[in-house]
């Protein structure tokens, strides 16, 4: 994580991510500058306070899309002229100026998306993204309660403190990108239902088919909604449709049920030297907190708990006429 504390804004208008710009004071410093950033493989959350009332005029850099929302001073913030609410954010797109006047001191929260993921993301699900988002700046009101993104982008925050070594773990920062990026287009973007590309007449059977190979030819692979999405030619909104109709749960739901039941196979024919760190981060886990207690409320116990009944005993004198036994099997999960 990047931290940057100074007294006056040069510096930090310098470490910005993502946009370039010039900052003018508006009132007096009240407190010193504050800049935090944690990049996330394509994605960086900025969480700035500022010591003074500004005027930021800027552009969005080449390669990079934008998403900007106060954290304080609501009402005193003016994006491109529109008046700003705990509900409204903005969305900035590459090479388009913006202007930013806060009349007072105010803490912000950006992400900075790299274009090739927010352009594979609006692909995926191009039954339901309106593709002119990909060439203008606009403001919106968010689709859903905005605490829900910010709650997330701090739990990173302090992961990232707590934690680095975990959260950047190849498989389970991938996967915190892939879920932020999902947080950020069904809360932020007011994604408008397009005529539909598919061709209806495909064989959903088919195409569940074809997911639920993808999944057992790669039981120890993180795989992710995108994955099969590619692997059956299709886009989520057919995939959520054939995985409610004929399993009864969405796929993100089924890929987490799936990747449950991976993780305590995992454990259960653990070796000596395994840690629960290492397993959960083979397969893409990046909230171990969370992550332990979903794990406790199926299975009844921590997975520390699995990992210490499976650790190996050592044997007494044998009996001629039985066999050892742990009496735990992978399947068991």
């Amino acid at each position: 994580m990047s931290r940057l504390i100074c007294a006056d804004f040069d510096e930090f208008e310098e470490a910005l991510y993502g946009v370039q710009g010039r900052y003018l004071l508006r009132t007096r410093q009240l407190r010193d500058w504050r800049l935090r950033i944690v990049e996330l493989n394509g994605v960086a959350l900025m969480f700035g306070r500022e010591g003074a009332g500004t005027v930021y005029s800027g552009v969005g850099m080449q390669g990079f899309y934008n998403v900007f929302l106060p954290l304080s001073q609501h009402d005193c913030t003016v994006l491109s002229g529109k008046r700003l609410d705990s509900q409204l954010i903005g969305w900035m797109v590459p090479e388009a100026m913006f202007h930013i006047d806060v009349s007072q001191p105010g803490s912000w929260m950006t992400v900075a998306l790299l274009c090739e993921l927010v352009q594979a993301w609006a692909q995926q699900h191009e039954d339901a993204f309106d593709l002119s988002l990909l060439n203008r700046n606009l403001i919106c009101r968010a689709q859903q309660d905005l605490n829900v993104l910010i709650w997330m982008a701090l739990r990173l925050l302090r992961i990232e403190q707590r934690a680095p070594q975990e959260l950047h773990a190849p498989a389970a920062e991938r996967a915190a990108c892939s879920d932020l990026l999902d947080l950020i287009f069904y809360t932020l973007l007011p994604v408008t239902p397009a005529r539909s590309s598919v061709d209806c007449r495909r064989n959903h059977q088919q195409i569940l088919t074809q997911a639920l190979e993808l999944l057992e030819a790669m039981p120890t692979t993180p795989l992710r909604l995108a994955d099969l999405c590619l692997a059956t030619h299709t886009t989520e909104r057919t995939l959520r449709n054939v995985f409610t109709r004929y399993l009864g749960m969405s796929p993100h739901r089924y890929l987490m049920q799936h990747r449950l039941r991976m993780i305590r196979r995992a454990i259960l024919s653990a070796g000596p030297t395994d840690t629960i760190t290492d397993i959960c981060a083979r397969f893409g886990v990046w909230d171990f907190g969370r992550f332990a207690h979903f794990y406790r409320s199926h299975f009844g116990e921590f997975p520390s708990q699995s990992l210490r009944r499976t650790a190996p005993i050592r044997p007494g004198p044998a009996s001629p006429r039985s066999s050892v036994s742990l009496g735990y099997s992978p399947n068991s999960a």
